[in-house]
């Protein structure tokens, strides 16, 4: 069993959910009506030490740069829904071998990007733990209901974008210092260009997959357009690595000049990368309808490492 099939069998063991609802588990983040038709956002996520960052040694993480990843990431899924993040909890394990000034640095990077996007820390826990630093962090939106983007929303006909570059997110040091892609993802939701979207955290092949199977469609994808981060990244490099952190959405054909006309994020590379088609089960494949595998990061591959491994992903 796969992350992936683990999470829909928990899912179907969940009571119905009440009307207020409106985004159950399954998205990148839950959706909770608020009221005057919006929608409050809800995430979390963790940061390990030794999966997510390298502990010691020459490649070590600088605290400040852990601190702000564990909230960048959290931001990204924000990003997905196409909201506006608020505000945010934290819960840290710190390992034994840390002091309070690694502590205090870990939070000056937390807050510093908190500070960059708007997000106001309203509270948390801190303890230590008994092995390697564990961090989580909840965080909450919001969007409008009628704005909000899913992952469900892809129609036969739409294209593919992705923002960014994939591939060797660990080896060039981007998994610690990218920008979330909040305002690129609320503007794309505002002004009703996405229809479906995810961000790239375990993989763009793994993460296009779970675009397909939550809205149903297939995909074409042209895998020598993806933009890649570095000359010498390969293509499975920049399939299947993970920790990009880009986001993927499917835009309506007929919109597809427009948005390259209105595109307002000049630093922001803008790619069409794909076609979604009709089928009966989704699949992924290349232009030439070769079949594409279930690539990417799993925490439930034994094989696969982590940051400390031969395998980069969330």
């Amino acid at each position: 069993m796969n992350e992936d099939d683990f999470l829909e069998a928990l899912f179907k063991r969940l009571p119905s959910p009440p009307p207020d609802l409106v985004i159950p588990p399954g998205d990148d983040c839950a959706g909770l009506r608020v009221g005057r038709g919006r929608l409050l956002l809800v995430a979390i996520d963790q940061l390990v030490g030794g999966r997510h960052y390298v502990l010691e040694g020459p490649g070590a993480a600088k605290p400040e740069e852990a601190g702000r990843k564990l909230l960048a990431r959290n931001l990204s899924d924000i990003a997905a829904m196409g909201g506006r993040p608020l505000y945010c909890l934290t819960a840290t394990a710190s390992s034994p071998r840390r002091d309070a000034r690694w502590l205090r640095r870990f939070f000056d990077g937390l807050i510093a990007l908190a500070g960059e996007f708007g997000v106001l820390m309203v509270g948390g826990d801190l303890a230590v733990g008994i092995a390697d630093d564990v961090a989580s962090l909840a965080v909450l939106g919001e969007v409008g209901e009628k704005q909000v983007v899913r992952r469900s929303g892809a129609r036969p006909g739409d294209l593919l974008f992705a923002t960014g570059c994939f591939g060797r997110s660990v080896r060039t040091g981007h998994h610690l210092s990218f920008k979330p892609r909040c305002r690129e993802g609320e503007w794309l939701a505002r002004n009703g260009y996405a229809r479906a979207m995810i961000d790239v955290s375990d993989g763009l092949l793994i993460d296009a997959h779970r675009l397909c199977r939550s809205s149903g469609v297939g995909l074409r994808l042209e895998t020598e357009r993806i933009p890649r981060r570095t000359p010498d990244t390969t293509l499975r490099e920049a399939l299947t690595d993970g920790e990009d952190y880009e986001l993927l959405f499917a835009v309506a054909g007929k919109k597809e000049g427009r948005l390259r006309e209105m595109w307002p994020f000049a630093d922001v590379p803008l790619t069409e990368v794909g076609v979604f088609v009709a089928c009966e089960t989704p699949f992924v494949s290349d232009a030439d309808g070769l079949s594409l595998p279930v690539e990417g990061y799993d925490h439930f591959s034994s094989f696969l490492g982590g940051i400390e491994g031969t395998t980069e992903g969330d």
